[in-house]
């Protein structure tokens, strides 16, 4: 017969794996949303939005796996990614832009965290929360314009280390949303991009 302490134990684990599972499901279906969002709500076509983004984070010697639910182009550059979430909004922020100034070569400039009930959008660049809400969300030609008047920089190496090092420690706390069944879509880079 098991003693107290590990029964209790068991009991624990259960609620937190079905939690877990619960997260997962409300999160798949925020991410559905948005797709359906992304291409009727916002004029984005299939070609502009790739789902489930996993992309390496280099730090040091050591290489480990990130991600983002969305990552939206306009023309030929990244320009908005988007974590889908099932919970709190404020708790994820940091992480998108994180995930937004690593992703690539060159930040991406929009950074979205959204839930069922709304949505955060942020600039990649400040941190600082420019809309909240779905109707916050860009559309195609809002975007193209957004990008239109921006000059693309990477980031300092200090600083990318830093972001770095942020995107990872969500990660490693699962502040993210897991990859589910479906797997990711890695990113290959070319070495140098044009601005």
């Amino acid at each position: 017969m098991e003693d107290e302490f590990v029964t209790r134990e068991k009991k624990i684990l259960s609620l937190i794996e079905q939690e877990i599972e619960d997260g997962e499901e409300m999160a798949g279906a925020v991410r559905h949303i948005a797709g359906q969002m992304l291409q009727q709500g916002k004029g984005y076509d299939p070609a502009d939005i790739r789902k489930n983004v996993v992309f390496d984070v280099t730090l040091g010697s050591e290489t480990a796996k990130s991600s983002v639910d969305f990552l939206v182009s306009a023309g030929d550059r990244a320009a908005m990614v988007i974590k889908c979430a099932a919970g709190s909004l404020s708790s994820r922020e940091r992480q998108v832009v994180a995930a937004a100034r690593v992703l690539g070569p060159l930040p991406v400039p929009v950074a979205v965290v959204m839930d069922p009930m709304g949505a955060v959008v942020l600039d990649s660049a400040t941190g600082k929360v420019t809309g909240e809400g779905f109707d916050a969300i860009p559309t195609k030609p809002e975007l193209s314009a957004l990008l239109s008047a921006r000059e693309a920089k990477p980031l300092p190496a200090d600083k990318l280390e830093r972001e770095k090092r942020v995107l990872l420690a969500f990660d490693a706390i699962q502040c993210c949303i897991p990859k589910g069944a479906d797997g990711g879509v890695a990113l290959n880079w070319p070495e140098k991009r044009a601005g």
